[in-house]
């Protein structure tokens, strides 16, 4: 495994191959990318790639010391590995923006709003990773306080980009869902369905049941941490 890395994929014709393959992939990724988001920052960062390898390549063909030339090889396959970072970053951000735009035109959709989170969990996850490891706190929740601060935000800023109010979540959009819900079951007997329907009537027609849930699901979209935050004071208060 070492001869193979040492005789073959760490030289610098390879990696010179490799990098300009990797330019083509960020090309191609840059021009589907490109009516979804700004690229500014992936233009800088390969540009910045781009100095840095030509750098390396240009001191591996200078007469230098042997040591140094294997220094320069090493740093041609560590800006390889940033550039295939940089192409899988791209990727996952490119999906998130895609969901979050296909939640922008159709924003009662309950399954795209959960591919917003599923995507955007994954983009933000692998973006701050490394960011993660260093913070000095857990990993784990750090990763959420990120993701719970950020995914709400991004989908707040969508909505307001398509002109979709705020309003379009509110304890009406629930009411209906839950009904819809309850006449498609199959699995609750005819009795138990129209006690849950009288219910959700009744449900409906008391505005301070309306303003809280109306609260508790602004907050579920913007800022689900406080949700945490309250319960847990509320917790400590029982005891």
């Amino acid at each position: 495994m070492l001869d193979f890395l040492n005789n073959y994929l760490l030289t610098p014709y390879v990696q010179a191959i490799i990098f300009f393959l990797l330019i083509g992939l960020f090309f191609l990724q840059y021009r589907r990318r490109a009516t979804l988001v700004s690229t500014g920052l992936s233009w800088l960062r390969t540009i910045i790639l781009l100095v840095l390898f030509l750098y390396f390549a240009w001191n591996w063909a200078s007469e230098i010391p042997p040591s140094l030339r294997a220094a320069s090889v090493l740093g041609m396959f560590l800006i390889n590995l940033s550039m295939i970072f940089n192409l899988l970053l791209g990727n996952l951000e490119e999906k998130y923006q895609q969901a979050l735009e296909a939640y922008g035109r159709e924003a009662t959709n309950k399954a795209l709003l959960e591919k917003v989170w599923s995507s955007g969990r994954r983009y933000l996850q692998f973006r701050f990773f490394f960011e993660a490891l260093l913070s000095g706190h857990a990993p784990g929740a750090f990763l959420q306080g990120v993701i719970n601060y950020q995914i709400p935000g991004d989908i707040q800023r969508t909505l307001a980009k398509h002109g979709v109010a705020a309003e379009v979540v509110t304890h009406k959009t629930l009411l209906n869902f839950l009904a819809t819900r309850l006449n498609q079951s199959t699995l609750l007997p005819p009795e138990l369905k129209d006690a849950i329907a009288q219910t959700l009537k009744q449900f409906a027609e008391h505005a301070w049941i309306q303003e809280q849930v109306d609260a508790f699901l602004h907050l579920a979209l913007t800022d689900p941490k406080k949700l945490t935050d309250v319960s847990g004071s509320e917790a400590s208060a029982s005891h």
